[in-house]
C-alpha cells in the first residue's frame, strides 16, 4: 500500500519541473525575431557599381555595370537600374547587352534585363553584327546563354527576324527562335 507521504517528494518535483516550463517560456522570444531577417531591406547600395568575372587564365570572361546597384541580403537579390553587360567568350565575337533596369538573382548566376533591352553581338569572319531588342531577357553568364518568351527583333543586314521567343547559347552559336516571321536578303 502506498502511503500519502511518499507522493509529497513526487508532486514537489512535478512543481519544479512545471515552474522551470513556465520560466522557459517567459524567457524566449515571441513571434518574429527582431533582427530583420524576415523582412525584404537593402543592406548594400552602389553607384556605378562594376563587376568582371575572370577565368582560369586570368582573363575576362564578362563585365556588368549598373548607375545604381541594390542588394537584399534575404534572398541575395540585387536590383539594378542602367546596366550594360559584355560577354567576352573566347573564340567568339563580344556581345553587348544593355537594358534600362534588372535584377540579380541566385548571387549573379541569373540576370534578368528588363525595359528596352538590347543586344548586340559584334561581326566576326563568318557573319555580320546582329541586334537584337526585347521587353525582357534571362541572361546566364557563366553557360553563355541567353532567353526570353516575349517577342523579340533581330536584325542585321540581310535579315530582320521577328520571333514569339528566343534562347541563344553564345558558347555553341546556337539560337532558338520560336514562331518566326523572316525577311532575309541573300549576299550578292
Amino acid at each position: 500500500m502506498i502511503r500519502p507521504s511518499s507522493w509529497l517528494p513526487l508532486g514537489v518535483l512535478a512543481m519544479l519541473v512545471a515552474l522551470t516550463w513556465w520560466l522557459n517560456q517567459l524567457v524566449q522570444p515571441t513571434g518574429d525575431r527582431a533582427d530583420g531577417k524576415g523582412r525584404h531591406d537593402p543592406d548594400l547600395i552602389v553607384e556605378n557599381f562594376s563587376a568582371r568575372k575572370f577565368g582560369e587564365d586570368g582573363r575576362t570572361l564578362y563585365t556588368l555595370a549598373a548607375r545604381k546597384m541594390v542588394h537584399y541580403p534575404d534572398d541575395d537579390s540585387a536590383q539594378l537600374e542602367k546596366l550594360d553587360f559584355e560577354a567576352y567568350e573566347p573564340r567568339q565575337p563580344r556581345v553587348t547587352i544593355a537594358s534600362q533596369r534588372g535584377r540579380l538573382l541566385e548571387g549573379g548566376d541569373k540576370v534578368w534585363f528588363e525595359g528596352s533591352v538590347v543586344l548586340v553581338r559584334e561581326a566576326d569572319q563568318r557573319y555580320e553584327a546582329s541586334r537584337l531588342t526585347t521587353e525582357r531577357l534571362l541572361v546566364l553568364p557563366d553557360l553563355g546563354v541567353a532567353r526570353t518568351t516575349g517577342p523579340v527583333l533581330l536584325e542585321n543586314p540581310a535579315a530582320r527576324v521577328e520571333a514569339s521567343g528566343l534562347e541563344l547559347n553564345n558558347q555553341t552559336r546556337m539560337l532558338k527562335l520560336d514562331r518566326v516571321r523572316a525577311t532575309y536578303q541573300p549576299r550578292r
